[in-house]
């Protein structure tokens, strides 16, 4: 059974999509909200994007707590500047959030102004801008206090793979 409202692949082929299509495979829509409350603004926005309606994108009044913002920017480099903003300075001045182990920036893309490689180095500059301790390989930087994400295992060599990707997840690192 596959979901309709899955993401699509994010390697070669469409697998999800292909089956949907093909009408070999039975299809069911999830509309029971498991993790969040029903009530949530995320709920609400994704049924009104699924449903093909403009979502309501107004910003709460300023006492009203929410778990959905909203914010506009018309080009990459705006956005940038605003998602630096947002975590160096507006989440964890709102929420008492750690800016390293408790913020998360998630981008659908890795290439362009507001894909993961740029973001990444802008965030990593914002986050951990004059580390002790670096290494330059590949044409990045790896430093101690970097945010990691790890995406392969070894499982003959018995050792975890722990590719740089900071902001991705967390994970302390030391340079050698």
């Amino acid at each position: 059974m596959v979901d309709v409202d899955q993401l699509p692949s994010v390697g070669p082929g469409q697998v999800l999509a292909d089956g949907i299509r093909s009408s070999a495979l039975p299809v069911a829509r999830l509309s029971e909200v498991f993790r969040q409350a029903a009530s949530s603004r995320i709920i609400t926005t994704a049924h009104a994007i699924n449903a093909g309606m403009i979502p309501d994108l107004r910003s709460p009044e300023a006492d009203v707590p929410t778990d959905f913002y909203f914010l506009p920017a018309e080009m990459p480099e705006q956005a940038v500047a605003l998602i630096l903003k947002l975590v160096g300075e507006r989440i964890p001045a709102r929420f008492g959030f750690d800016p390293i182990a408790q913020v998360q920036v998630l981008t659908p893309m890795a290439r362009g102004g507001c894909g993961s490689r740029s973001l990444n180095l802008a965030l990593q500059q914002l986050l951990n801008p004059d580390p002790a301790e670096q290494v330059e390989r590949f044409g990045w930087r790896f430093a101690a206090g970097d945010k990691v994400m790890q995406i392969a295992n070894d499982y003959d060599k018995e050792v975890s793979t722990v590719m740089w990707a900071p902001l991705m997840g967390w994970m302390p690192i030391t340079a050698d």
